[in-house]
C-alpha cells in the first residue's frame, strides 16, 4: 500500500549496506547502545551516491541479497531492529507520570491533558512555531534538543577511546566498497562522536525527569531514533504516531513499543513489516482532526481573492517536491486540457519546496490560477469541488472534507528519496479517485465532472469509501489517543 513488501534493488542495497554497517561496527557502544544505530538516517544519506551508481548492477545487488538473505521489508525490519538489552525498568517507578511529546502536539496536550505533567521536546521549526503561540502552564515545560545537544560535554578520554577502537575496525575494512573509502572514515569518526552526544543528552533527559511514556511522530531521525532505543533500554513505552504519510524509508528500522496509526490500511501495512497487531492502535490523525474543525473562509471570499467566477467548479492541484520534469508534465496536462470556455478554475497550490514559477507558466490562462501564499490550505481545500494530487497528504485531507479526488499519475523518474518504490501510487492503488495517466485522460475527466453533477457525486462516494479505510471512522482521534496514553501512564 505505502510501498511494496518485496525489496527492489534500491532497498536491497539500502538495507544490506545498513546491515553491514550495524554488524561491522556493533562493538562500538556507549552506555550499552551501538553507536551506529542512532545515525542510521545519516548513513542512508551518505550511501545515496553509491546506491544510485550500483542499483542497476544486477550481479552485485543479487550477491548482496543472497549473502544477507533480505528479500522482504519484514526481513529488513527483523535484521535491522537490533533491540538493546534492558538495564532498568523505569516503568515500575510510581513517581513517573510525565509524558514526553514533540512541541508540535502542544494544542493536543493543552486540550486533552491540561493538568498532566508534560515535557515538550523541541527539535524542529514546527515545534518552535507551535509553542510560540501558546502560554505553557507550570505543570508543563520545554526541552530544546539541539541547544542541549550543543551544550553536552563528553569527556575527551571517552571519545578518544571509542575513536581508537573505531580506527582498528576501519583498518580491517580497507577492501570494502563503502567502508574502505577515506571519505567514509572521516565521516564515520565525526558521526560516532555525535552519536555519543545524542545518547548522553537524551539519556540524561529521561533519567532526570519522571518521564513515563515517550511519543514521537517519526522514528528514523533524531531525537526519535535514539529515544526509541533508550525506551527499550529502560522499559519505557515509546509511541510512534505519524502525522503525515510515511513509507518504508521513514520507518525501517523501527523499535517502537506501540504504533498509533491512522486506520486499517496503515495497520495492514505495518503487519506486513513484522509488527505484531497487538502493538498497533487505529487512532486516526489529530492534526487532521484539529484542521478540519477550524473555522474556514467563506467560498465567496476565496473566489474574490483569486477572481474565480461564482459559477465555476474549483479543482485544486497540490504540487509535491518532485523533479522539475515531473511537475512540468502536470503543468503541460493542465495547459492543454483546460480551455478558457470551460466553467471551471484550476487552483495550483505549490509545495513549499517546489520552485517552479507557476504564475509565469500559466500566463494567458485565465482558468488556471496560483493560490496566494496567504491563503491557508484548509480554506482552499474546504472550498474546492475536487482535489487533485499525485500522492500527497492533501488527498487524504480532501477526502476527509468530503471532496472528490483526481489521482494524477505522471511518469516519475527514479529518485533516491522521493521515488524509490511504488509509494507514489498509493492513492491510485487504494482507488481513492480516478487514476489519470496523461493529458487526454485529464481532459476526459474534466468534461465528465463539468457535464454531470451525478458523476461528481460518484467520485465523492468513491473518496468516502477510501477515507473509511484510511482513517479510523469510529473515534475522535484526540480523545482516543488521550485514553490510550492515560492507560500507558498508569500501567506498571
Amino acid at each position: 500500500m505505502y510501498g511494496e513488501e518485496k525489496l527492489n534493488n534500491h532497498y536491497i542495497l539500502r538495507y544490506t549496506l545498513t546491515k553491514e554497517f550495524f554488524e561491522t561496527f556493533h562493538s562500538l557502544k556507549y552506555h550499552g547502545i551501538e553507536l551506529t544505530l542512532p545515525i542510521v538516517r545519516q548513513f542512508h544519506i551518505y550511501i545515496k551516491r553509491f546506491v544510485n551508481a550500483n542499483r542497476s548492477n544486477q550481479q552485485y545487488v543479487k550477491r548482496l541479497q543472497k549473502k544477507h538473505k533480505l528479500y522482504t521489508m519484514k526481513d529488513a525490519q527483523r535484521a535491522l531492529a537490533r533491540i538493546p538489552r534492558r538495564v532498568k525498568n523505569l516503568s515500575n517507578q510510581t513517581q513517573r507520570k510525565t509524558i514526553l511529546l514533540p512541541g508540535r502536539f502542544v494544542s493536543f496536550a493543552l486540550k486533552q491533558f491540561p493538568s498532566a505533567n508534560i515535557v515538550f521536546l523541541v527539535s524542529t521549526k514546527e515545534d518552535e512555531k507551535a509553542l510560540q503561540s501558546v502560554v505553557i502552564p507550570s505543570n508543563m515545560k520545554v526541552f530544546n534538543y539541539h541547544a542541549s545537544l550543543n551544550k553536552k560535554a563528553i569527556p575527551k578520554s571517552v571519545t578518544q577511546s571509542i575513536v581508537r577502537k573505531a580506527n582498528r575496525l576501519l583498518n580491517k575494512q580497507k577492501r570494502h566498497r563503502v567502508f574502505g573509502k577515506k571519505t567514509f572514515r572521516n565521516w564515520f569518526r565525526k558521526l560516532i562522536k555525535k552519536s555519543i552526544k545524542i545518547i548522553a543528552t537524551l539519556e540524561e533527559l529521561l533519567l532526570n525527569n519522571p518521564i513515563k511514556i515517550i511519543v514521537d511522530h517519526v522514528e528514523i531521525i533524531n531525537p526519535g531514533t535514539t529515544l526509541s532505543l533508550l525506551a527499550r533500554r529502560f522499559n519505557l513505552p515509546f509511541v510512534n504516531m505519524p502525522q503525515v504519510l510515511i513509507g518504508d524509508r521513514s520507518l525501517i528500522p523501527t523499535r517502537a513499543t506501540y504504533y498509533f496509526v491512522w486506520g486499517k490500511l496503515y495497520k495492514e501495512w505495518l503487519i506486513k513489516r513484522g509488527i505484531h497487531p497487538s502493538r498497533i492502535k487505529e487512532t486516526g490523525n489529530i492534526n487532521f482532526e484539529y484542521q478540519k474543525n477550524n473555522q474556514t473562509m467563506a467560498k465567496q471570499r476565496v473566489c474574490q481573492l483569486m477572481r474565480i467566477p461564482s459559477n465555476h467548479l474549483i479543482i485544486t492541484y497540490t504540487t509535491q517536491p518532485f523533479s522539475k520534469s515531473v511537475n512540468q508534465q502536470i503543468t503541460n496536462w493542465f495547459t492543454r486540457a483546460v480551455h478558457s470556455s470551460l466553467p471551471l478554475t484550476i487552483v495550483i497550490r505549490p509545495h513549499p519546496y517546489d520552485k517552479l514559477d507557476y504564475s509565469r507558466l500559466f500566463q494567458g490562462k485565465p482558468n488556471i490560477v496560483v493560490a496566494p501564499k496567504t491563503l491557508k490550505l484548509y480554506d482552499l481545500l474546504y472550498n474546492s469541488d475536487i482535489v487533485a494530487t499525485i500522492s500527497s497528504n492533501t488527498g487524504v485531507e480532501g477526502a476527509l472534507l468530503g471532496k472528490a479526488l483526481f489521482i494524477l499519475q505522471p511518469k516519475i523518474p527514479y529518485h533516491y528519496e522521493h521515488h524509490n518504490n511504488n509509494f507514489n501510487a498509493h492513492l491510485a492503488n487504494a482507488k481513492a479517485g480516478p487514476a489519470i495517466y496523461n493529458q487526454r485522460q485529464l481532459a476526459s475527466y474534466l468534461s465528465k465532472v463539468i457535464a454531470s453533477p451525478t458523476y461528481r457525486d460518484v467520485l465523492r462516494r468513491q473518496s468516502q469509501r477510501f477515507i473509511t479505510q484510511t482513517l479510523n471512522p469510529t473515534s475522535t482521534p484526540s480523545v482516543h489517543i488521550r485514553q490510550l496514553m492515560t492507560i500507558l501512564v498508569r500501567k506498571r
